[in-house]
């Protein structure tokens, strides 16, 4: 039977993650369309709807299929939006649930999409909830940890709209959970589920390659210190693999035809896949496929909590000191490299992250910050709570641990109201080190979020309509009025002749080229979105 204090442990845990998905719930509908939220979204329906045909008329080839989604031209699908080789499992998931529900609309379907968006997000959270009693078996420390990863502003925002590294955020901590699993008891369920686990994360981005490569590695490293491992447990490797690829097959509709062929060159496109993109930095324009090395690595300290950084820099220095000391004692009768599943999860999350940055420096490529990095950003969190774990649990320090408690008590304090006041322009968040002059220095509304609550502000303080809109910055207002209603949508005329705009928007994304000058003469300025007393979105209105 359950004690009482675990009784009371497991209530305080509902209510804990019912409080979170209820706070989800409350304001999912205030983000508004990121810049590739239409393309993610016709993309997964263009699978979806590939895979219907498939179940029913299994004689058509791929090309055949998608040739019928473009000459229905079913969600204005064109030849510039073609479905990407590789689809998002989770995006094809959300479909079918838009389809079941009947919903219609735009707006609907966006807001249904921010909706699931985020309770894909909240199952991670709960998975890196275990992930994290796994290694330190504490409460305590589990709940700071997810609490840290979602008051994180960044993520906080972004976990109700991006499709892509959010999801993959959340496939990367069920798969680190379920390979832990696997490393730790070896079996036909544990191996099935690693799998299926494993094969859904790489559906979804290429870079799952590294987290399961590791899982494996350290697996062979088992072997190698343990005959009895070996004997045992070997034979599982060899299920998984094969298991892993018929997973991978089963939710990549692409390779359904000719698998072998397909996959090699879908790889060979991906891993090549190079976009050109504009990036302020430090003040200049940059292009994405010519960054320095150390861009990854300043957008994260600049636009992660103080706390954890703090936390993750002493965590690092102390599970790099241990690994030097167990690598300098090692011998033909002590190749101990980790003592117990414990420290070997710890050498795994600093794996991890440091592979992840030496890839992407060595890639070259980098889209306006570090979110294609942000499935190392649980590890960067396992790491920092190892730093309240040693002073706690090992050195027992108690004036030390009330400092680090206290800093975490004002941290996440300031974290949740920075996050209320700001709200829902929490994706324009930079810390301490940079908040004075970001502005100046980073792009900030990159995926143009802001330009719906700037058009909703239009439409509440203007009477005239309709009413032509234009904007001088890079991102389609188009796109950002598929989450307003039927009427709102028919009281705004988008332009591109911007001379006879009425208002000109503009959320500091200037175009390669052709950038338009506002004549301060002719434009008064009506509305500010302000993020830290810096515009991050300005409207313009024509002086009669």
């Amino acid at each position: 039977m359950l004690t009482k204090k675990k009784k009371n442990q497991n209530i305080f845990k509902i209510f804990f993650f019912a409080f979170i998905y209820l706070l989800g719930l409350n304001i999912f509908k205030d983000y508004g369309i990121y810049a590739d939220d239409e393309y993610q979204r016709n993309n997964a329906f263009a699978w979806y709807t590939y895979i219907k045909s498939f179940a029913i008329e299994l004689n058509l080839s791929f090309i055949g299929n998608l040739e019928k989604l473009v000459d229905n031209d079913i969600e204005n699908i064109t030849s510039s939006t073609i479905p990407s080789l590789q689809p998002v499992p989770l995006g094809i998931i959300c479909e079918f649930f838009v389809d079941l529900f009947n919903i219609t609309g735009s707006k609907d379907i966006y807001q249904f999409r921010h909706l699931f968006n985020f309770s894909i997000f909240f199952i991670g959270l709960f998975f890196f909830y275990k992930l994290i009693f796994k290694r330190f078996s504490s409460i305590i420390l589990a709940l700071v940890g997810v609490v840290f990863l979602f008051l994180t502003p960044r993520f906080f925002a972004e976990s109700f709209y991006n499709s892509q590294d959010i999801f993959f955020l959340t496939l990367t901590i069920i798969n680190i959970y379920t390979g832990f699993n696997f490393l730790k008891k070896p079996s036909l369920q544990t191996t099935l589920i690693f799998s299926l686990s494993s094969a859904l994360s790489l559906d979804t981005r290429i870079m799952a390659f590294l987290p399961i490569f590791l899982i494996l590695v350290i697996f062979i490293l088992k072997c190698v210190r343990s005959t009895k491992f070996y004997k045992n447990y070997i034979k599982y490797i060899f299920y998984f693999v094969p298991t892993t690829a018929i997973f991978i097959l089963v939710f990549w509709p692409y390779l359904w035809i000719n698998p072998i062929t397909n996959f090699i060159f879908a790889i060979s496109e991906l891993s090549s896949a190079a976009f050109l993109v504009s990036n302020l930095y430090f003040g200049k324009l940059i292009l994405s496929t010519n960054i320095p090395s150390h861009y990854h690595i300043v957008w994260f300290f600049i636009t992660t909590p103080l706390i954890i950084i703090f936390l993750f820099i002493i965590g690092s220095f102390l599970l790099l000191l241990r690994l030097l000391k167990r690598l300098n004692k090692l011998n033909n009768d002590s190749n101990d490299i980790w003592r117990g599943d414990k420290e070997m999860y710890d050498i795994y999350f600093f794996m991890l992250i440091l592979i992840s940055n030496l890839i992407f420096i060595n890639k070259g490529l980098g889209y306006t910050g570090w979110r294609h990095l942000y499935f190392m950003y649980p590890s960067v969190i396992m790491i920092s709570l190892y730093s309240i774990y040693f002073f706690n649990f090992i050195l027992k320090n108690k004036i030390i641990i009330i400092i680090l408690y206290l800093l975490v008590i004002i941290n996440l304090s300031y974290l949740a109201f920075w996050n209320y006041k700001f709200h829902p322009y929490q994706y324009v968040y930079f810390n301490l080190l940079n908040k004075k002059n970001f502005h100046k220095n980073f792009d900030m509304d990159y995926w143009a979020l802001s330009n719906k609550n700037a058009i909703s502000y239009i439409l509440k303080n203007h009477n005239n309509f309709p009413v032509k809109v234009g904007t001088i910055s890079f991102a389609s207002l188009q796109k950002s009025l598929l989450i307003l209603d039927e009427t709102e949508k028919n009281k705004i005329i988008v332009t591109h002749n911007l001379k006879e705009a009425d208002f000109l928007i503009t959320n500091y994304m200037e175009k390669r080229s052709g950038n338009f000058i506002i004549d301060k003469k002719k434009y008064e300025k009506f509305h500010e979105i302000l993020v830290d007393d810096k515009p991050i979105n300005t409207v313009y209105k024509k002086k009669n």
